[in-house]
């Protein structure tokens, strides 16, 4: 494969990881603004304000854990396709080619 598509690859790739990263973090950002709207209220019912403090911790809990393994899958598909990328590159160096 030529350099110049490589870097171009290398360059999509890159930008495909930090559109990912950026829509993560936004979306995940309203999540979390959205949801903390209604504990907010229910909060302020005495009776309820403990049990609700204790859903909203585990909802907290579990949105985080989503969007962190999101974050996650897109590192390792993005390692991935760098070492493909750089396997393709070495390829194209070796004396066989």
């Amino acid at each position: 494969m030529e350099e110049t598509t490589l870097r171009q690859l290398r360059g999509l790739k890159d930008l495909i990881e930090d559109a990912v990263e950026a829509g993560v973090t936004r979306t995940e950002r309203m999540h979390v603004a959205i949801a903390r709207y209604p504990y907010a209220v229910l909060t302020r019912l005495t009776p309820i304000a403990a049990p609700v403090r204790g859903v909203e911790f585990v909802q907290t809990t579990i949105t985080g854990s989503v969007y962190w393994t999101i974050r996650l899958a897109t590192r390792v598909t993005a390692v991935t396709a760098t070492r493909v990328l750089d396997h393709l590159g070495a390829a194209d160096q070796s004396p066989e080619s």
